[in-house]
């Protein structure tokens, strides 16, 4: 292909970005790239074999953290759309895998908890999910990865700060 023709859309193949200290926004695409790609790895290792989507992995994730948590604070958590977490506690809920109860403290909103069924399910995801995890970042060092952690936290405390 040309250097001057256009890629096909979608196409992030070959994708050459170069991270200028002048050019902040070319580190900003190599993390979106980065994120579409893990996401892109879950769903062809994980999401196809126990049938479970990336949002519904994700609200399955915080419940196991904190059996009770509300739609809007797994939003929240993980900067995910309300009308994806609200699909995917519907399906999870039609698939037996949650339930969900009105909130004593406010009556407009449903605290979430996994079944047994939803329990079982995220321990058999664990050993996959973790061995998928293992397999990308294994392309950096330990002390790669904790200055990579550090920097991610301090730029998704920054967005979020601009988001409000």
């Amino acid at each position: 292909m040309d250097e001057n023709e256009p890629r096909p859309s979608g196409d992030h193949s070959g994708v050459q970005i170069t991270p200028l200290e002048d050019a902040p926004e070319n580190t900003l695409a190599l993390i979106h790239v980065l994120s579409l790609q893990i996401g892109r790895a879950f769903h062809a290792r994980i999401a196809a074999e126990f049938d479970v989507t990336i949002p519904e992995w994700r609200i399955l994730m915080s419940l196991n953290q904190r059996t009770g948590a509300m739609a809007n604070e797994i939003a929240e958590e993980w900067a995910m759309e309300k009308m994806a977490v609200s699909r995917a506690v519907r399906r999870l809920e039609r698939m037996n895998r949650i339930t969900r109860r009105v909130n004593s403290e406010d009556r407009r909103s449903y605290a979430l908890a996994m079944t047994k069924a939803g329990i079982r399910l995220f321990e058999r995801i664990v050993p996959a999910a973790n061995a998928r995890y293992r397999e990308i970042t294994s392309a950096a060092t330990r002390d790669e990865l904790a200055v990579l952690s550090r920097v991610l936290t301090k730029l998704v405390g920054q967005t979020r700060n601009l988001a409000d």
